[in-house]
């Protein structure tokens, strides 16, 4: 009996303990979720990531970050500081997890700001601009499309909406869009 009860105690302790060493893998899917931001913000973080070849994760608004190799312990407390110190979120918490399947399947978009459905949406090549911006339900009452802000790698742009050669902007995988808040001119 006493056997069997110290078997069950580390069989639990395993189970606790190994989310912990989960490592993040090249060429593989995440699911990251913050906390301790407002509700509106988690929309635009929360969701599955894919881990480029090189270890990279395309994060909202910091870009590339490497997290090949770390556990998901490890991989939560550098995007904390990295969000930290660029100012973006003053206390944040995230959770990330990491399986030895693929979790993502396919590349996404961000589209985030004023839109009615914050988030990941599914990138397909040839995707536009503006077929991003209208799956994540448009711009909300508060959103202007005149002022689109395109983040892809380094670079960021804007375009305007309104313009029928911006909308057919082309877009690539793990680019990131912000829809601003309208001006009190209502752009």
């Amino acid at each position: 009996m006493k056997h069997r009860f110290l078997f069950v105690i580390a069989l639990l302790a395993l189970a606790w303990v190994s989310p912990c060493l989960a490592q993040i893998v090249a060429g593989r899917g995440i699911e990251i979720r913050v906390l301790g931001v407002p509700p509106e913000e988690r929309g635009r973080i929360d969701g599955n990531y894919s881990v480029s070849s090189s270890g990279t994760v395309r994060m909202p608004f910091v870009g590339e970050v490497n997290l090949s190799g770390m556990s998901t312990n490890a991989a939560a407390a550098k995007l904390e500081s990295v969000y930290k110190n660029a100012g973006i979120y003053s206390s944040p918490t995230f959770q990330i997890s990491a399986s030895g399947a693929d979790v993502v399947r396919q590349d996404v978009v961000t589209v985030s700001g004023f839109v009615r459905s914050p988030g990941p949406k599914p990138y397909t090549p040839g995707l536009t601009l503006f077929q991003a911006v209208a799956a994540a339900g448009g711009a909300n009452e508060f959103g202007s499309l005149k002022r689109v802000l395109l983040m892809r790698g380094k670079s960021n742009r804007v375009y305007n909406l309104n313009n029928i050669e911006d909308r057919n902007v082309v877009l690539q995988a793990n680019d990131t869009i912000e829809i601003p808040e309208k001006t009190w001119r209502g752009q």
